[in-house]
């Protein structure tokens, strides 16, 4: 199953991941959430997001962070996924242009 196929409604994201649904709020204004829907009444959620909510819960209950600094721990875990996937992608490459 595709995780972007699977669409949460805002209410059900709330009560997956335990949180309020202010919190929630401020979560999508920091950055750290993308809805599908620009309106807050039509947001959607894919797993995926779901995922990085839980994450970021995570990270600010064992490290007692703020929000604001969970927002900027989540952009830097995946700036680092990012180049990680890049750097393997260019190894994998350069392994095929060692190996002509």
């Amino acid at each position: 199953m595709n995780n972007e196929n699977v669409q949460l409604t805002l209410s059900e994201v709330c009560e997956a991941v335990d949180l309020p649904q202010q919190t929630f709020v401020k979560l999508v204004e920091l950055g750290i959430l993308e809805p599908e829907e620009k309106k807050p009444g039509e947001w959607s959620f894919d797993l995926t997001m779901v995922s990085i909510a839980m994450r970021a819960t995570r990270l600010r209950r064992d490290l007692n962070l703020s929000w604001d600094a969970v927002a900027i721990v989540v952009e830097l875990i995946e700036e680092r996924e990012q180049l990680l996937a890049e750097n393997e992608r260019l190894h994998q490459r350069l392994q095929r242009f060692l190996e002509k």
